[in-house]
């Protein structure tokens, strides 16, 4: 079983390379492809789009023809689609290459996350989510540094190219480790069938409420990830390097959080995991009142909220394998896509509208505290009446 384990780590990082390595090189790329900023969101913005609305289509395929054909031809696209970043000579062609690996990252996004709970059970369960929680937030951490480095070493196109192998070596370990699935006909992918599926899944309250515990730290994070570097350049004159150096910090907060996921599972339920983690948002949202005192007193709430996003993750990521064991490549296809295409935009649309004053963001920190701690508690009671 350490093989799938292994197998779901390298998944998880097949998406978070393709959506994270171009961000340091982006400035490199928009000079040589001729990118105008417009352009240039775009090829940021165009990837989460696409990865957001094939996984409505990934999910109920792999329901359906299971993981391994789904991720054979996932990993081919996402293979496809970094080749031509690397040869791209326009920016119409690394535009069309970014597309496709969106499309091909839903794949392994969607599979890492229900590959453990179709061979792992009880504490090997609990302590493989973990596992792959904390490889995940490693990766968010190494990531601009692996980029930054390998760029100046062969520039963005050779980047694109170690990206490749890596893909490429995924494909062939999922295809060793990977059993031959069975067709289950049970599942229909016809659009009528495929809008009935995802109606019912919206309307299952014990999956929403257990959603929001990954759309709510999700936005707080893209919206302090917008906000972040223009308060730092604003507030404490911070340059460009050290705004780089100081994003580091936060990010670390998911190590922190998925390591204690990690050590707590073992005595305790992710439920319990939820509640004991849940006061660092509130205490965040406190801190964030005094962040212009210093920027380190940003820093630190922003690092508890990520700590709280490093914990809630294989906790969202357990309980809904328990929830929809028999639907959990749609159930995972509709919270994600939701997250990607809806709470982006949202994240996006608040830096727009609301942040007026610093007192913004506690406000927003303790709302969504709030709205979290009534999902725990409906959750938790719904949960307990089904064990009955």
């Amino acid at each position: 079983m350490s093989s799938i384990v292994f197998l779901a780590v390298l998944l998880m990082s097949c998406s978070q390379f393709a959506s994270q390595l171009y961000m340091p090189v982006l400035p490199d790329i928009a000079t040589d492809l001729a990118l105008s900023s417009s352009a240039s969101q775009a090829v940021i913005v165009s990837f989460f789009i696409t990865l957001g609305l094939t996984q409505l289509i990934a999910g109920p395929l792999r329901d359906k023809y299971g993981d391994r054909q789904i991720l054979i031809v996932g990993q081919l696209i996402l293979v496809a689609g970094t080749l031509i970043c690397g040869f791209a000579e326009s920016n119409w062609q690394f535009l069309l290459g970014r597309v496709l690996q969106g499309i091909g990252s839903a794949s392994p996004v969607l599979i890492s996350r229900t590959l453990l709970a179709q061979y792992l059970t009880g504490a090997k369960l609990k302590s493989a989510m973990a596992s792959l929680a904390m490889a995940a937030s490693i990766t968010a951490i190494l990531s601009p540094m692996i980029a930054g480095t390998l760029a100046q070493l062969i520039n963005w196109q050779g980047l694109s190219f170690i990206m490749v192998l890596h893909f490429a070596l995924v494909l062939w370990l999922g295809f060793v480790i990977l059993p031959k699935s069975q067709k289950n006909n049970a599942h229909s992918i016809r659009p009528r069938a495929l809008a009935s599926l995802y109606k019912s899944l919206l309307q299952d309250k014990n999956l929403i409420l257990l959603a929001n515990f990954k759309w709510l730290p999700t936005y707080l994070y893209l919206t302090i990830q917008l906000y972040l570097p223009f308060y730092l350049q604003a507030q404490f004159q911070f340059n460009t390097e050290q705004i780089g150096y100081a994003m580091m910090l936060p990010m670390a907060g998911l190590l922190v959080g998925s390591s204690l996921a990690k050590i707590m599972q073992k005595r305790m339920s992710y439920m319990k995991i939820v509640k004991l983690l849940w006061p660092a948002l509130p205490i965040a949202a406190f801190i964030f009142e005094f962040s212009h005192i210093s920027a380190l007193v940003m820093l630190f709430a922003y690092t508890l909220i990520m700590m709280v996003f490093g914990a809630y993750f294989p906790s969202y990521m357990h309980i809904i394998g328990l929830l929809q064991p028999e639907k959990a490549g749609s159930a995972n296809a509709l919270v994600g896509a939701i997250e990607l295409l809806f709470f982006t935009a949202l994240a996006w649309l608040t830096n727009v509208i609301l942040f007026s004053s610093q007192h913004i963001l506690p406000l927003i920190v303790l709302t969504c505290s709030i709205v979290l701690w009534l999902c725990w508690k409906k959750l938790s009671l719904n949960l307990t009446l089904c064990e009955r």
